[in-house]
């Protein structure tokens, strides 16, 4: 369980800084990075931008890390 804790956090975290990072480099390029969670056949539209995305994605890696750390303090 520690070990996969470990991965997932680390794997989750890189994906998100990488998120970030393409968000950073898209915005400094000029063009605005979103994710449309609407509908856009009813003209709904819940434009996220990628950055927030990515962070979302790197704290539940966070907390993966730390639930690792945490049940390795515990471990006889």
């Amino acid at each position: 369980m520690r070990k996969t804790l470990l991965w997932l956090g680390g794997l989750l975290c890189g994906i998100g800084g990488t998120v970030i990072a393409a968000s950073v480099v898209l915005s400094y390029m000029g063009f605005g990075a979103s994710y449309n969670f609407g509908d856009p056949a009813k003209f709904q539209f819940v434009l996220v931008p990628l950055w927030q995305i990515g962070l979302a994605i790197a704290v539940l890696g966070g907390a993966c890390l730390l639930a690792w750390r945490w049940l390795k303090a515990r471990a006889p």
